[in-house]
């Protein structure tokens, strides 16, 4: 470990004599350059100075001793030290960053590290999130970013539910945190980012780790950060509109440092949309609130962020036809069609949490870091369901009058979860000589009840209570895992890497009122990894790894209480091995990170290019496949006043073999086919340049073509491609461009108001205009879309105190 991150503030060197008042320099410890704007406070005294341009300050003496100084700035790990009585000597004082120079993201014990951890990974810091942020959901904001990286949107506008993949797996296999917690469902895997509206305003940085990483992390992991402890006292207010009906109010208080120990943040946010489709409204608000201590060994925080959300569903696609105009001859019009017409189809939902953040130092080289949550959900949607059949869903065929026996019906039904999720993910980090230890664990308890009512139906038997139950179960599953690694620097320019990690989960199904099913079903994984790092020059590296993975079914997977058809199935975990290799080349005004990865399955559960009933895609046990590829990301900085970063991803993820069967027990082989929903290219620039105090970003963002299913377009089935009106089972490539603005209103009118910032920002997505859909699967050999947003604007005013 650097050793300024063993030592957070030194103070050394005795260099002058003093008199009556403490004087000072203040360096980054990472540069030893003189850092200005510091803010020095006396605890005692209340007394407060800041550094000039070269870094020095001056303060009295406190009229008694010992006394504590706080030493804080922006960027910077606030730290505080106690002066036993007047210093003899000028202090030099060291503050690390937040943030690592190069990469901009906050140093944490659970983060690949540039230069000494051999993995994939691209760090989004803060500035590039706030550049690109507006209301959009995490996903839409990541994947305009992040190599190998792609994400859509049921909404079509960005705002509402959306899904996400890396190299290929959906989010269901990758692992995503906040603050070293899951986000991840426990049953299913899925991510559910619209219970968290807003997050992004009070975000720290993010860190996306591709490949195999962490407990049950196939894809990679997407590691985010609640925002450091601002020091400074602040209130901000943002107000936006945007196309669709788009509405946010964002109101942010900032106390600062209190007597150098304390720090709270808290943010309101609401955010609403009508949606680009046809009933697809958003309707969310929520809250975070962060108390942080600092001490003299440890920082403390206490956080809380959640809200309720309410969505109308819109995860069905719409044939190409209507894509072209075919319901009503306007395309426009028709392109925006939701099938989902049912006025009362609305996803209620509501998930606080809870952590305690916890960061320790034993000395210089001992820390501890850790964090301890709780979760909670509680929600419903209602469903509009025609023609089914009463039997599954546990109701009596009904004879009518004249002796017809009536065994379909139209019907409403309710699927509510309670359910709720607690851990701890402790790591510690210990330094031996030229070798670097660390053990993490994590402990993650979650228990779930599942209903499904009938609410109404067409054809409803008499005498039977209303809001008949036709599933009724509890899930808990428990995890736990234990992984030690290693990191030696054995020579000048070699560190060698290694580690290991055990893993269990268990399910357990019980109080299924309905059809007395219970079971428990248990998967303990060894997962191994290894790396090296060459040090080529400085500021310049090379690395290796291999790393096994595996991954457990998800619930419904094994058995699905849900459907009256299910049965309990036995499923062999995923398994997998993948190599990297790569390079990082960081210049002054430069920097370029690549890697190539193959990544070999063995027992893979693949997307089967369709949606169920829940809008939640299927995927098949059983594929033995390849996924491999090139991921680079590059900056260039020029001059202070213009800048380019750019992103590509080359990736071709084929089956070795695979058969899937369909309902009526046909067989299709897709031996050498691609795997479908995921696009082959992935490429993006932003140029962003100043102009005074006004900010510009330009971004052009290309999607190459994905397959909507498993047939790779019927690649083996010439006939069926040479029938009239056959539509290609492909979502077309598409290139798309968004502009963004933010300029600082007049200072006389921010003066005028009381103000210390006013800022306005405007955002035209999609200006080009591109007519394009973000996703696609098949329906009964029907191929159906999911169309996207043409060009639409927002426009934002913040406000600071």
């Amino acid at each position: 470990m650097h050793t300024w991150l063993q030592a957070l503030l030194a103070v050394f060197l005795p260099v002058a004599g003093l008199g009556a008042t403490i004087d000072g320099v203040v360096r980054d410890a990472v540069n030893g350059r003189p850092i200005p704007g510091v803010r020095v406070h006396i605890v005692e005294s209340r007394q407060s100075a800041r550094t000039d341009d070269g870094g020095s300050f001056s303060l009295p003496h406190p009229e008694g001793w010992p006394a504590t100084m706080v030493v804080s700035a922006s960027g910077f790990r606030p730290e505080r030290v106690v002066l036993a009585g007047p210093p003899s000597a000028t202090l030099d004082v060291r503050l690390a960053p937040v943030v690592a120079y190069g990469d901009r993201v906050e140093v944490t014990a659970t983060r690949a590290r540039e230069g000494e951890d051999s993995a994939s990974f691209t760090n989004v810091p803060r500035e590039r999130i706030e550049e690109g942020y507006w209301a959009q959901d995490p996903a839409l904001l990541l994947s305009e970013i992040v190599p190998g990286m792609y994400a859509y949107n049921d909404n079509g506008n960005g705002v509402g539910y959306s899904y996400f993949s890396i190299r290929g797996f959906g989010q269901a296999r990758s692992r995503v945190t906040i603050n070293g917690a899951p986000l991840n469902d426990a049953e299913s895997g899925e991510l559910f980012f619209i219970d968290l509206a807003d997050f992004m305003s009070t975000a720290g940085d993010v860190q996306i780790k591709r490949g195999v990483y962490g407990l049950s992390g196939i894809g990679g992991a997407v590691d985010l950060s609640t925002a450091p402890a601002s020091v400074e006292p602040s209130f901000q207010l943002h107000l936006g509109a945007g196309s669709f009906a788009t509405q946010r109010l964002t109101a942010r208080y900032d106390s600062g440092l209190i007597d150098g120990t304390w720090s709270l943040t808290a943010r309101y946010s609401k955010v609403t949309s009508d949606g680009y489709r046809d009933q697809s409204w958003v309707d969310m608000w929520n809250v975070h609130l962060s108390l942080a201590r600092l001490g003299e060994r440890s920082q403390l925080r206490f956080i809380f962020f959640g809200g309720p959300e309410q969505t109308h569903l819109a995860y069905e696609g719409i044939p190409r036809d209507a894509l072209d105009g075919g319901l009503t001859g306007d395309a426009e019009r028709d392109r925006r069609f939701n099938p989902i017409t049912w006025p009362d189809e609305i996803d209620t939902f509501f998930q606080p949490h809870y952590q305690i953040v916890h960061d320790l130092s034993f000395g210089p080289r001992t820390q501890l870091a850790q964090t301890f949550y709780l979760f909670q959900g509680d929600g419903y949607y209602e469903q509009y369901r025609a023609d089914r059949r009463l039997l599954e869903y546990d109701l009596p065929a009904i004879v009518l009058p004249d002796g017809t026996t009536v065994e379909r019906s139209d019907l409403v039904r309710r699927r509510t979860v309670d359910e709720w999720d607690a851990g701890w993910t402790p790591t510690l980090l210990h330094q031996a000589g030229s070798v670097s230890l660390s053990v993490a664990g994590e402990v993650r308890i979650h228990r779930a009840h599942h209903i499904g009512d009938v609410r109404w139906a067409q054809f409803y038997p008499d005498g039977l209570d209303p809001n008949h139950r036709y599933y009724d179960y509890r899930v808990a599953k428990d995890s736990a895992s234990i992984a030690g690694g290693a990191h030696w620097a054995a020579t000048a320019r070699l560190t060698l890497t290694a580690g290991l990690q055990f893993t269990r989960h268990v399910y357990e199904m019980s109080d299924d009122r309905l059809r007395g099913v219970a079971f428990d079903e248990r998967y303990d994984f060894v997962l191994p990894r290894a790396g090296a790092v060459i040090r080529l020059t400085d500021g310049a590296e090379a690395f290796l790894g291999v790393a096994r993975g595996m991954r457990e079914p998800a619930f419904r997977q094994i058995y699905d209480p849900q459907d009256y058809y299910g049965i309990r199935t036995s499923l062999d975990p995923e398994d997998v091995w993948d190599w990297e290799a790569g390079v990082s080349i960081r210049r002054p005004r430069w920097r370029v990170r690549a890697n190539l990865f193959s990544m070999r399955f063995a027992n893979e559960i693949v997307y089967a290019g369709a949606l169920d009933d829940n809008g939640v895609p299927v995927y098949g046990n059983g594929a033995t496949s390849r996924h491999r590829g090139l991921e680079a990301d590059a900056s260039w900085t020029p001059s202070t006043r213009f800048g380019l970063d750019a992103s590509l991803a080359l990736s071709r993820n084929t089956f070795t073999r695979y058969t899937e069967f369909g309902w009526d027990g046909q067989e299709a082989v897709y031996d050498g086919n691609r795997i479908a929903g995921f696009p082959d290219v992935l490429a993006s620039v932003t140029a962003r340049g100043w102009a005074g105090r006004l900010r510009m970003s330009l971004t052009l963002r290309h999607v190459g073509k994905f397959f909507l299913d498993n047939s790779e377009d019927n690649r083996l089935d010439p006939v069926a491609r040479a029938e009239e009106g056959y539509v290609p089972l492909v979502n077309p490539a598409f290139t798309i461009l968004d502009l963004a603005v933010a300029m600082p209103l007049s200072r006389v009118l921010s003066d005028a108001l009381g103000l210390t910032g006013l800022e306005l920002q405007a955002r035209l997505n999609n200006a080009l205009g591109e007519t394009f859909t973000s996703f696609g699967y098949v329906d009964g050999g029907t191929p159906l879309f999911i169309p996207a947003a043409g060009r639409n604007v927002y426009v934002g005013l913040t406000l600071g105190l």
